[in-house]
């Protein structure tokens, strides 16, 4: 019985019942809202990926192409952590931002 019940709370947590950002539409709603606030099409590209990490994300701009891929982890009391994600497409000299594509939300746990 007790296997039952810890497999019936292991699904509620994956069905969104653990409160982790992204289960609910509402959250990835509010996540748009802060790459929107953050960084927008036409911005130079370092303002852009200054102002991202300021919001909280890490930004993997090493390399020299145009596409870059910005992240921000969100932990839960729970063991549980959701991944925000942004790409973002520059000119090929990079100094400006082409496109800003946030990407649904992603959690995981054990």
């Amino acid at each position: 019985m007790k296997d039952i019940a810890f497999v019936l709370f292991g699904a509620v947590l994956l069905a969104g019942g653990g409160g982790c950002a992204g289960i609910r539409p509402s959250d990835n709603a509010k996540f748009q809202a802060v790459v929107a606030k953050s960084v927008s099409p036409g911005m130079p590209f370092v303002i852009g990926i200054k102002h991202l990490v300021k919001a909280g994300f890490t930004c993997d701009d090493r390399g020299s192409t145009p596409a870059v891929v910005c992240t921000r982890m969100r932990q839960n009391t729970l063991p549980y952590a959701c991944i925000q994600r942004v790409d973002l497409k520059t000119d090929p000299d990079r100094k400006t931002i082409l496109e800003v594509t946030p990407q649904p939300i992603v959690c995981a746990g054990l």
